[in-house]
């Protein structure tokens, strides 16, 4: 923590970060004809918009997702995102197998795409909510005694009463709110949240999923926990990184990879793929990324106008 308060909010900041590594969303472009290079993001919000197709460089970006000292962060992922293409080309020729270090990168992106994640971020400033009002409680009951002599001895006089002691707790947790506004904090979990995944996903077996005659797309919350017994999926649909039986990642429209208990490559059913699919859009915040010529364009539609039904509005 000591290092990030060093570094600073400004220092080696990259204002426009991808929370979908740019090698993959290019897999999801379309490969040829008049929309050759071009990917359709599909905002769920928005299910009869005409939706403007991009580069893979110009979509699943978020200004500021890291906003503390997020160059040594960014990279970090480049670690990974530079040996992507060569495992990735190792997957499509069917020797990726043959290659512990490819393996291991696949896994790699697995943690990436979990811990980079706008779907961690949001249960993040929910648990620090959260600590700040427990520790706020704490303060005003189990510890009040102490909180009153605190006071005295720095106002040199006691509290007036609960207002008074109220301020006062907020004066001594002003660092704790300033470093969680500032993102230091948020900072340091997502690398944190990485490490741990990491190590997970080095234990774990590699699955190659592949959409026979069928295909993937791509949610802006890519690398979904999943659990067999639960209809929810990521840490948004209650599946925490610890209690997951799988975590699935999308890498490109004939490939997908998921944690299991051995390496292997397994031939997906279209209800399978369609399985796949669908927690790809339940997992999603706001977007999902496809061909703009995808024979997916229908069933995102009616998913996004079901949502819409149903909730009014997209999750956040």
């Amino acid at each position: 923590m000591r290092e990030l308060q060093a570094a600073g909010p400004t220092f080696g900041h990259v204002t426009e970060q991808h929370v979908i590594s740019k090698v993959v969303l290019k897999r999801f472009t379309e490969q040829s004809g008049p929309h050759r290079g071009l990917i359709c993001p599909f905002r769920l919000k928005y299910p009869h918009a005409r939706h403007r197709l991009v580069g893979a460089d110009g979509c699943a970006k978020v200004d500021n997702f890291v906003a503390w000292a997020s160059a040594s962060v960014e990279r970090l992922w480049k670690q990974t995102e530079d040996r992507l293409p060569g495992a990735l080309a190792a997957m499509e020729a069917g020797t990726l197998f043959g290659n512990a270090g490819h393996v291991s990168i696949i896994k790699a992106a697995i943690a990436l795409h979990f811990a980079r994640s706008k779907a961690t971020q949001v249960i993040h400033a929910r648990v620090w909510a959260e600590t700040v009002e427990r520790g706020r409680k704490r303060w005003m009951t189990d510890n009040r005694g102490l909180l009153v002599h605190l006071f005295y001895r720095e106002k040199g006089l006691y509290p007036a009463g609960d207002e008074a002691l109220g301020i006062f707790v907020d004066e001594i947790m002003e660092l704790s709110h300033t470093l969680a506004g500032s993102g230091a904090l948020w900072r340091e979990r997502i690398e944190s949240l990485y490490l741990q995944t990491r190590s997970i996903t080095d234990a774990a077996g590699l699955e190659i999923l592949t959409a026979g005659n069928g295909e993937f797309l791509i949610g802006d919350v890519p690398g979904l926990t999943v659990r067999a017994d639960r209809a929810g999926v990521g840490v948004l649909g209650g599946i925490a990184l610890a209690e997951a039986q799988s975590v699935f990642l999308p890498l490109g429209p004939k490939h997908a990879a998921a944690l299991g208990p051995a390496n292997k490559i397994i031939r997906l059913t279209s209800g399978q793929v369609a399985e796949v699919n669908a927690r790809q859009l339940r997992g999603a915040i706001d977007y999902v990324y496809l061909r703009p010529e995808s024979p997916l364009m229908d069933t995102v539609r009616s998913f996004a106008e079901q949502r819409k039904h149903f909730t009014g509005t997209v999750a956040a």
